[in-house]
């Protein structure tokens, strides 16, 4: 099974839809551990595996929450 990023307890995902979302650095060895980042849009692919890589270390950051984007964007 592919890596897929860990996702905070009660945050569940509809396959192939977009969200906003928080992701937090949990790397001790990154510069950026602890911090917390904003993602505008992040896509659900199969609503089981989502990957958010950090830019610094490359390991995957962990998923504190989400909002549904209402309205989807328009894929063409």
């Amino acid at each position: 099974m592919p890596a897929t990023s860990p996702v905070a307890d009660g945050i569940t995902f509809e396959p192939a839809t977009y969200y906003s979302a928080t992701v937090t650095d949990t790397n001790p060895d990154c510069d950026n551990v602890g911090k917390t980042f904003d993602i505008a849009e992040l896509y659900s692919n199969d609503g089981h595996i989502i990957t958010v890589q950090c830019g610094l270390c490359s390991q995957l950051m962990t998923i504190t929450g989400v909002t549904r984007l209402d309205p989807q964007p328009e894929v063409v």
